[in-house]
């Protein structure tokens, strides 16, 4: 059963639109870049879907293709083809496409079911993300041995950019993010002109996708001695190890963000845990799987989503430690292998 099968199989609703990139790309197997112009695949509960597509753009052969101009109406061209009662609409549609059915139907948010086959990834997927993340661990060891005293963050992001661009690889899965010592008090730092010293901390975020599929993983490195962030470096190291040792079919998200928090929060440092443990990847780097401690989803085998807990301290730095992970029948297994030992270099 393919994809979209699946998908009829558990509809509630006789028609549902998809419409975000990653989602067309995980149910049809094309990728679409149309901009700001109307794209939508129509699914019904039963029958073949049908896309919607500008003529600019070329129609896949294994799907059935409605087409229309620039000058033509798309929104009217789609909802000719539409039945009467509720429509199911990606959570993602633009709202200029969306307001157009407001009048005309009662609209329902497509996108946890979306989501709910994306979630479990098959042997497939799995085979991917594992590869892509064995191909991450070959660029941090690539990235290890060549930070140097008097490079700047900026240089370094730059040549994590180009390997992650390398074949068999297709580029970055998000902007490397390449920073020193105070600048990773702030999680989601953007690599600047700052010059690494002795003494610093780099921290190294990166991904990189491969065949469709991305990787994700977080290493820091310390140049010479750092006191004040090397404790700091254990206590994050632990945090990550017992949030992975919670990974298991049946527990909740909340629970593997909870291992992790009481680690970070009995030794001191609770208030600079300021995100949540993980996310889920796939096609994206960033998928719908929020390892949080609010969410009561339950763990299910297939499931992949990153362990990453973290510590910042504004004026100082910060430490994060992250991995990959995917559920199994009897617990979890770690697809990246970087050692998460302190290292110097």
């Amino acid at each position: 059963m393919n994809r979209i099968q699946k998908l009829q199989a558990i509809m509630d609703v006789k028609q549902l639109i998809i419409s975000d990139p990653a989602m067309l790309y995980y149910y049809t197997g094309h990728r679409f870049d149309v901009g700001e112009r109307m794209i939508a695949l129509l699914v019904k509960k039963t029958g073949a879907p049908t896309l919607f597509l500008n003529k600019l753009f070329e129609a896949p052969d294994d799907l059935q293709t409605v087409q229309f101009s620039d000058s033509e109406d798309s929104i009217g061209i789609l909802g000719s083809y539409l039945e009467s009662g509720p429509l199911a609409i990606d959570g993602n549609w633009p709202a200029r496409f969306v307001i157009p059915f407001i009048t005309t139907h009662t609209l329902v948010n497509a996108s946890p079911l979306l989501e709910q086959i994306r979630t479990i990834k098959d042997a497939h997927e799995l085979a991917l993300l594992e590869t892509a993340s064995h191909h991450n661990d070959r660029i941090m060891t690539e990235m290890r041995d060549l930070i140097k005293v008097g490079m700047t963050e900026r240089e370094l992001a730059e040549i994590v950019r180009t390997k992650q661009s390398t074949a068999p690889l297709q580029g970055p899965s998000f902007e490397p993010i390449v920073i020193f010592t105070q600048n990773i008090a702030d999680p989601h730092g953007i690599p600047t002109d700052r010059v690494l010293q002795n003494g610093d901390v780099v921290l190294v975020d990166m991904g990189g996708f491969y065949e469709g599929y991305a990787s994700d993983m977080t290493r820091c490195f310390f140049v010479g001695t750092n006191k004040e962030l090397e404790p700091i470096y254990e206590i994050v190291r632990q945090a990550n190890e017992a949030a992975i040792a919670a990974v298991k079919p049946g527990v909740t998200l909340a629970s593997i963000d909870k291992a992790a928090r009481d680690v970070i929060t009995k030794a001191g440092y609770g208030e600079y845990f300021i995100h949540r443990t993980g996310h889920g990847i796939g096609t994206e780097a960033h998928e719908n799987l929020d390892v949080s401690e609010t969410n009561q989803k339950i763990v299910d085998v297939g499931m992949c989503f990153s362990i990453e807990p973290g510590i910042y301290l504004p004026g100082i730095g910060g430490i994060r430690i992250e991995d990959l992970v995917h559920v199994t029948a009897d617990g979890v297994h770690v697809m990246n292998h970087f050692s998460k030992e302190l290292t110097r270099i």
